[in-house]
């Protein structure tokens, strides 16, 4: 049997900022340093296997801190990267929203018909979201694997995974930093244990 945890990066200051970041980055916050640190509380009794990390360096930055002082690979791989947004990169979501009005709007209401020539569609997302998924499955038959990810690129797996067109995908709850979703997968059977738990939080 496997067992997939998925996880997003900690809170950035991009995050508490309101820019899009995409290929971009803002820097881990305290409170998202902490975070990623309670986290990897929540699993230092749980054998992981492997850690697949987004090669950005907010998520590459979480699952180091994740990991702790346990001697777990870091694989880094382009394929967890988030969502390219283009020239949106870096700029807060209420600028872009008033610029581009109507290619905003159906970027989160009708993401299957959103069309810019600047960053990725959502189409070359589930691309890079079905092929990493399916390397995995491929890579690791057996064990526990955790992927340290972003909020799109994991709204777009787990459609996936649940086999949910894209036109539905903003119909799922968005992930929370550090929030932890389990799926287990035997003899090519899935099912998903939880999602989006932050318990680990609490308290």
């Amino acid at each position: 049997m496997l067992t997939i945890y998925l996880t997003r990066h900690g809170q950035t200051e991009w995050n508490v900022e309101g820019r899009m970041q995409g290929w971009g980055n803002g820097e881990l916050t305290e409170k998202g340093i902490n975070d990623a640190i309670a986290l990897g509380q929540r699993l230092k009794d749980i054998p992981i296997d492997t850690i697949y990390s987004s090669t950005s360096k907010r998520a590459f930055q979480t699952a180091d801190l994740i990991k702790g002082e346990r001697n777990i690979p870091i694989v880094k791989d382009d394929l967890f990267r988030e969502m390219s947004f283009g020239d949106w990169e870096g700029r807060i979501r209420q600028e872009i929203e008033k610029e581009y009005t109507e290619e905003f709007k159906v970027f989160w209401e009708t993401p299957h018909l959103y069309n810019r020539n600047s960053g990725e569609l959502f189409s070359h997302v589930l691309e890079r979201a079905q092929t990493s998924f399916e390397k995995i499955i491929g890579d690791h038959r057996t064990g526990t694997v955790l992927v340290v990810t972003h909020s799109i690129f994991l709204r777009v797996l787990l459609s996936y995974i649940k086999n949910l067109p894209l036109d539905k995908l903003f119909n799922q709850n968005a992930p929370g930093n550090t929030s932890l979703t389990k799926i287990m997968i035997k003899d090519r059977q899935l099912e998903i244990i939880f999602e989006g738990d932050m318990s680990h939080l609490q308290g």
